[in-house]
């Protein structure tokens, strides 16, 4: 592999011709598979219930922990997002989410329905089916943290399945970039009852060296043995147990640890936090010349001087900075004892720090996510039928009713997830007297067919969750499913103008100003319903008199805004953006929850588990402290002890849209 990064060129027609037999018999093995996948619990999770992201961000995928010490940082560099993802069965990743399962019907739709901008592999883990479905949608790749590998190695020796199946896949080699994992110190999870040496992903033969060379310690510190694979725990425990040194399993607790010569650390992905009480460290893996040593990273972030054997050649750019000594193979146990005794006393130093994050993410290729696509295409038989009775609906609505205020119209062509509340909230608070009248979706059934709810008092019936929640940022509401009797409950009261939400197919009301919002994420809702979530054809937006386009990729609508979080609100009180922080549990009933998913991930939340549920469905039991969407915090009382997000708007080229308010002679500020 050479260091400057490559992009493969496409394969010749021998290579498509191997790959195709190739993934056909791939693709055959993914079907008998799908029973097992579906019955086994750790596979399950890769299978239901998948997380994915908004169009555009970028997945960022990590088989265990290891490779995400380097995706972490990574993620928090690219703009537009990273949603992490892991293949690992056995132990989740703080952090990451489930990955699909690389079988027949399941890769295809998850990337449809999340539309990454690009897949980013850390290290090398080439699912065939993966490829195929990113090149088939123009989804670039790219494999970053790459070197030469014995899974990359066994690829390579079936020469036309490689070149047919990294076609296009851009490798940018650890060698070019240096070690991602060089990165601030991790805080430590555990409080050690000494300063430790610390062995790291240690491999066969490296903890019996260690151990003769201990012997050759007069009074050594304590050794934190940390195995690269812990299915070698009962080995290196007869290892221990034949040594007389004293030891302990870091899961017996910190009081036996305290008695102890040697602690095995037998818990995953604590390692990286434990450096931080280490005066030194030995790397592991260095001794072997087939595997070239693991990388020293994680210790020389933390300044830790480094031992190691001769073999350092997987992980270059790693050794390239920080304070390490070598040792030879042939080296004793007392020439290796000394070599450890000289990094002891040496100690920490200087944190290593790299610019290997910027050197990746300037390598990657431009994320470019694909079209938008049909949710359900096996419906698409009944769409001239439910258009048909839609239209027939419209013509039995008679002549709009005209009534004594001005009435701005804001709605769109889709059932829901359009982004029509927050244009509502923007303009209802600069047009002074304005009231919000809507239908009131899915509110108690209990009640007056109208509702009023008032800034300064709570509601005697429920309203609905999105005029609740704008009753809460202080603006008058009426809740009626007859629009037009809750735009005379408006006038009554004393409205000055009425802000219609999702008003834009109910035509019963005549209104002065017509907003069509649409989101450019998902600007066809993946089709028509019953396809997917459109309510009319893309011909009913010449009704509008002006488009207002969320998240434009370029110069679209008459008015463009961004969605950009603006604080919290956690018991009763409003807090800003910085006073959440660390792992956070996330639950979202809104009609595009991947989109607040992509907003706590670009805040730079770890989300440690993540609930989707359908637009206005149940929230159930919460987590305790969680986070959610301030249309969900509308359902809780005002004091609840979770952490809802709150959204505003930044609004570009709302001039035309003054010009019509001004036309009409209704005040804005």
């Amino acid at each position: 592999m050479t260091d400057q990064p490559r992009t493969e060129p496409d394969a010749g027609p021998i290579d498509q011709l191997v790959g195709m037999v190739f993934f056909a018999a791939w693709r055959l093995a993914g079907l008998l598979a799908w029973p097992f996948a579906l019955l086994h619990p750790g596979a399950r999770r890769h299978v239901w219930k998948l997380v994915t992201g908004e169009p555009g961000m970028t997945w960022l995928h990590g088989a265990s922990a290891g490779e995400h010490q380097a995706a972490r940082p990574l993620a928090k560099a690219l703009p537009e997002g990273a949603l992490r993802t892991s293949s690992s069965w056995r132990t989740p990743v703080a952090g990451a989410f489930p990955a699909p399962l690389d079988l027949p019907w399941l890769t295809g739709r998850w990337l449809d329905a999340g539309r990454p901008g690009r897949l980013v592999l850390i290290e090398a883990e080439l699912w065939p089916g993966w490829l195929v479905a990113c090149r088939r949608r123009g989804i670039p790749v790219a494999v970053v943290h790459a070197r030469d590998s014995r899974g990359t190695a066994r690829w390579r020796r079936v020469g036309p399945l490689w070149r047919w199946l990294v076609q296009g896949v851009t490798f940018v080699s650890q060698a070019h970039t240096g070690d991602l994992k060089i990165q601030s110190p991790p805080t430590a999870t555990a409080t050690l009852p000494r300063p430790a040496f610390i062995a790291a992903s240690t491999r066969p033969g490296d903890e019996s060296r260690l151990l003769e060379a201990w012997a050759h310690w007069p009074n050594p510190p304590l050794l934190l043995l940390a195995p690269r694979h812990l299915e070698r725990l009962d080995e290196i425990g007869t290892l221990l147990d034949e040594s007389p040194l004293r030891w302990s399993l870091r899961s017996n607790g910190l009081d036996d640890i305290a008695r102890a010569d040697v602690v095995l650390l037998d818990s995953m992905g604590e390692l990286s936090s434990l450096f931080a009480q280490g005066r030194a460290a030995f790397v592991g893996g260095t001794f072997d010349q087939a595997l070239g040593g693991h990388s020293p990273a994680e210790a020389l972030s933390t300044g830790l001087p480094v031992v190691h054997g001769p073999h350092t050649h997987a992980n270059p750019a790693a050794w390239s900075t920080g304070v390490h000594f070598a040792v030879g193979a042939d080296a004793s146990p007392a020439q290796l004892a000394q070599v450890l005794r000289l990094a002891w006393q040496r100690g920490p130093g200087e944190p290593a720090r790299s610019d290997a994050v910027d050197r990746t993410v300037a390598a990657l290729p431009a994320g470019r996510p694909p079209p938008e696509t049909w949710a359900r295409p096996w419906l698409w038989p009944l769409v001239p039928v439910v258009q048909g009775l839609g239209r027939l609906r419209s013509g039995w609505r008679g002549r709009p009713v005209k009534i004594e205020v001005p009435v701005v119209s804001v709605g769109s062509l889709s059932a829901g997830g359009s982004g029509k509340t927050p244009v509502v909230a923007w303009l209802a608070s600069r047009l002074p007297g304005a009231w919000v009248v809507a239908r009131g979706y899915r509110r108690e059934a209990a009640g007056p067919a109208v509702r009023v709810g008032l800034p300064d008092q709570p509601p005697e019936h429920d309203l609905g969750d999105e005029l609740e929640m704008l009753r809460r940022r202080g603006l008058p509401v009426v809740s009626a499913p007859d629009r037009v009797a809750g735009a005379r409950e408006a006038a009554a009261r004393g409205a000055r103008v009425i802000v219609l939400d999702d008003g834009f197919q109910h035509r019963r009301l005549d209104r002065d100003l017509d907003i069509l919002v649409v989101d450019a994420r998902w600007p066809d809702s993946r089709g028509p319903i019953p396809v997917g979530w459109r309510r009319e054809p893309r011909s009913g937006a010449a009704r509008a008199h002006l488009t207002w386009v969320h998240h434009a990729t370029e110069r679209q609508g008459d008015v463009r805004s961004t969605q950009v979080p603006t604080g919290w609100r956690q018991g009763g009180h409003h807090r800003p953006l910085p006073a959440r922080r660390g792992p956070v549990d996330a639950v979202a009933g809104i009609a595009h929850p991947a989109g607040f998913l992509a907003t706590l991930l670009r805040l730079g939340l770890e989300v440690r588990s993540f609930r989707a549920l359908p637009d206005h469905g149940a929230l159930g039991a919460l987590p305790e402290d969680a986070v959610i969407t301030e249309k969900d915090a509308a359902r809780l009382p005002e004091d609840h002890v979770a952490w809802a997000l709150c959204i505003g708007l930044d609004v570009q080229g709302a001039e035309l849209l003054f010009v019509h308010l001004d036309t009409l002679g209704i005040a804005h500020s």
